[in-house]
């Protein structure tokens, strides 16, 4: 999960800057038709499309800008007045949208060989290829799911950054998420943009790069919220990885970082961690039906729980299910346990950049938390054992 320079980047993605919406305009003549504005909306777009929009949550969609009445603009220039203000940033945001819709054809659909539905907004590029799946008990378009992840994703990223108390030059790279619903489009897109042969519904590419491409399979990921999930949790190693300096840990005797802060961010969703990136683990994802902290409770309580010091040497491709389990409950620890104090999530960044120049871990948690692996594991045990439930 290295740098390739064969690999298409994702950096290159071609984005033309934050489209302006409403139009800008300064009100020429009166129109009754539209208050002075030089535009209206275009009504081939439900209100909730515009929305996001609006919000700024979507920036490009080719959906829209296949409409033939507007051309993704979803406004139209009004036709009972004259506003060249209004008229020349119509344009201006139809030849951009054009470009880019164009540049995303270049890259996806030509390999693919077949269009596909793209949208970007502030922080993504997004495929989406879905199957219309039910939300809540409502069905939705493949159209719908792209807005709905897209706005998902910019939350997450949020919350990401929340969470770690990271500041906004501490995440600079733009990340590519593609959703495919075949195995061959996923095929062929792990190995252009990912530079792995697919094994497996989800590959990433990590550190200066970072994408992921996931097939949806019924069997792994049944529901929404199972996409969802798996969407938070790999989202999570991609921006770890990406935290400057970038790099991917994962590779770097990280893995209890790496594998433990995704799962974390799962339980912070919806209490549930039942995501593994690895097939080697992946057969037993439903480990205690991703309910963690009474299994790991009693693993500590019985003095079975898998050693700290040797978890802490492993590389994420290398720790099994019940160290999953406490590498999720460790990162768990760190956050809301008593050693990370007012800032937790600035500690936690400082250990990662410790372990992003390579450092062992023990040399991390002296230098950010004042404690060798021996006294984090005893402290760990006694928060464990005073605040997990017990059944």
């Amino acid at each position: 999960m290295g740098g390739n320079p064969l690999i298409a980047q994702n950096k290159n993605t071609y984005v033309p800057g934050k489209p302006q919406f409403p139009p800008k305009c300064s009100p020429l003549v009166p129109c009754q038709w539209c208050k002075g504005k030089g535009y209206l909306r275009c009504k081939k777009h439900k209100k909730r499309y515009l929305k996001d929009f609006l919000d700024g949550v979507l920036w490009y969609c080719s959906e829209g800008a296949s409409c033939k009445k507007c051309g993704g603009n979803l406004f139209v220039d009004c036709k009972h007045c004259t506003n060249p203000d209004a008229e020349r940033d119509l344009a201006s945001r139809k030849k951009k949208q054009d470009e880019w819709l164009k540049k995303r054809r270049e890259r996806v659909d030509a390999l693919i060989q077949h269009s596909v539905l793209h949208g970007a907004s502030e922080h993504f590029d997004f495929v989406c290829d879905l199957k219309p799946m039910k939300v809540n008990k409502v069905r939705f378009s493949t159209h719908d799911l792209l807005h709905l992840y897209l706005r998902r994703m910019e939350d997450f990223r949020k919350k990401f950054i929340k969470v770690l108390q990271l500041g906004p030059a501490d995440m600079g790279i733009r990340t590519e998420v593609l959703f495919w619903r075949d195995g061959r489009d996923q095929s062929l897109a792990a190995r252009k943009f990912c530079g792995i042969s697919a094994s497996g519904s989800g590959v990433k590419m990590m550190g200066t790069y970072s994408i992921y491409s996931f097939q949806y399979q019924k069997r792994f990921t049944p529901k929404d919220s199972d996409v969802h999930r798996t969407l938070v949790h790999n989202l999570a190693h991609l921006f770890l990885s990406n935290i400057k300096p970038e790099l991917w840990i994962g590779h770097l005797k990280g893995g209890w970082v790496d594998a433990g802060l995704g799962h974390y961010f799962e339980y912070l969703l919806d209490g549930t961690c039942a995501t593994f990136c690895y097939e080697e683990v992946a057969s037993n994802k439903s480990f205690k039906s991703g309910k963690w902290l009474v299994p790991v409770r009693k693993m500590v309580a019985l003095k079975k729980a898998p050693s700290f010091s040797e978890v802490s040497q492993k590389n994420t491709d290398s720790i099994n299910v019940k160290e999953h389990a406490v590498c999720f409950s460790w990162i768990h620890y760190l956050f809301e346990g008593d050693l990370g104090g007012k800032n937790p999530g600035k500690k936690f960044v400082q250990m990662v950049r410790i372990l992003k120049h390579k450092k062992p871990t023990r040399d991390a948690l002296r230098a950010v938390y004042g404690v060798s692996p021996l006294t984090f594991e005893r402290k760990w045990k006694e928060w464990v054992l005073k605040t997990y439930p017990s059944r």
